[in-house]
């Protein structure tokens, strides 16, 4: 999001309001784009630069129109009629301020008049394309003043939508127990600034959980079932002893009832064991990526995929190991379906080296930006990212190491539990070597 706004002013004397206005402007970014929550961005069309260049802009338009009444005067009618003056003040109100197009109005009126004074003779002729300019001139002063009024409203629309962006995506906490987080959210919508994207995470000081997701369609009923989702999932964490399956099966129940017949919301529950343990749920949503200090990105392939929500999705939890310095790239279908104009998909493949940035909201700022040149700086979807680190664990009991510690089997006797988890359990086909081979119950 970004705060516009204008240089208007003229001289020394406007410097001071123009400081304040930059000053405003710097501060609205600053608590936007901290570091310690979801970055709000909007991908569309560009936007009118400051002041600057709406001036430069005017200043060529006025001695656009001087030069053309200087040449028509000097060499006689003939070259255009006079009623051509008024093209400044038209092409001026598409951008320029309701008093700086009246003045450009003003100026091509007062030429024309001047063309009236230096020619008696032909009075009658200039008088009917004077009257065709004055009425041009007229126009433009109209077209300027709906113009800015018909901004001010967007302004205002904007501003309750970034209103209601807040409240829809709380803040993100930079760090959780053992582990660093950075976010980012871009609404492919320029206008209301509102996506159909889920992002919320629970900073448990024990177990850190968040959701991320996508809204099947796109506009006011994707952001409802959306907001329908993250509060659902707030409530469900907020509720003492609710395993993270539990949590999925209490969402779904929530979006069903708020869904329409072919509305669905693909998600991945993700809840971190400070000890090393990564246990998710996912349902018809793209599984997270996990980028190691030495390896390439990998993705955490769940045993089992189970419907979106709202679908009735069979929910079945996966559970894998995570190192201290591994990094999790969390994301929606946005990221994965971005393509260039020759239809190529962008390939976070490429970007190995921007992940590895060591500040996280670098990196994913970075790989934001390399998002948008893929795309020639226009986005199709929204795009939701969640970047985490994982960082050394806290101590623990000798008695309740992370090496015996696993995610708790209901229906099975602690002892039982504790045998399983024991066990050395590898998933056929991959090597028992690979720390992400481990699958939970």
């Amino acid at each position: 999001m970004s705060a516009l706004g204008r240089n208007d002013g003229q001289g020394e004397a406007s410097r001071p309001h123009r400081f304040l206005g930059r000053g405003w402007q710097w501060a609205v970014r600053s608590k936007v784009r901290s570091r310690r929550g979801i970055t709000l961005d909007v991908s569309g069309p560009a936007r009118p630069s400051g002041g600057r260049a709406r001036w430069v802009f005017a200043l060529v338009l006025f001695l656009a129109i001087t030069a053309v009444a200087v040449a028509e005067y000097g060499t006689g009618r003939g070259l255009i009629p006079i009623a051509w003056l008024a093209v400044g003040p038209l092409l001026g109100s598409l951008v320029l301020s309701v008093r700086i197009t009246a003045v450009l109005a003003g100026w091509s009126v007062l030429l024309g008049l001047g063309f009236m004074a230096g020619a008696p003779r032909e009075l009658g002729g200039l008088a009917s394309h004077l009257g065709v300019m004055v009425l041009l001139a007229g126009f433009a002063v109209a077209n300027a003043v709906l113009r800015t009024v018909a901004q001010r409203r967007l302004s205002q629309v904007r501003a309750v939508a970034r209103v209601a962006q807040s409240a829809l995506l709380r803040e993100v906490p930079a760090r959780v127990t053992a582990g660093r987080l950075a976010s980012r959210y871009v609404s492919a919508a320029a206008e209301a600034r509102v996506g159909g994207d889920l992002l919320e995470v629970i900073p448990d000081e024990t177990r850190p959980r968040w959701l991320i997701g996508d809204t099947r369609g796109k506009g006011l009923p994707a952001v409802r079932l959306a907001s329908v989702a993250m509060t659902s999932f707030r409530d469900a964490c907020a509720q003492p002893g609710l395993s993270l399956p539990e949590i999925a099966r209490v969402v779904d129940r929530s979006v069903t009832r708020a869904a329409g017949d072919e509305d669905f919301v693909t998600a991945v529950f993700a809840e971190f064991d400070p000890r090393g343990w990564l246990q998710l749920v996912i349902c018809g949503h793209p599984p997270p990526l996990r980028l190691t200090a030495e390896g390439g990105l990998q993705p955490l392939t769940p045993r089992s995929y189970a419907t979106p929500l709202g679908l009735h999705p069979d929910v079945q939890p996966s559970t894998f190991t995570v190192s201290a310095g591994d990094r999790l790239v969390f994301f929606t279908d946005g990221l994965l379906e971005a393509r260039d104009r020759a239809g190529r998909f962008f390939r976070l493949e490429d970007c190995l080296d921007t992940l590895r940035q060591p500040d996280l909201q670098t990196a994913v700022d970075g790989l934001l930006s390399r998002l948008l040149a893929h795309t020639g700086g226009k986005l199709d979807d929204d795009v939701a990212l969640l970047l985490l680190e994982a960082t050394s664990p806290p101590a623990w009991p000798e008695d309740d190491s992370p090496v015996a510690w696993r995610p708790p089997v209901p229906g099975l006797p602690a002892q039982r539990r504790r045998s399983m988890h024991d066990a050395d359990r590898t998933v056929p086909g991959i090597p028992a070597g690979d720390p992400g081979c481990r699958i939970g119950y």
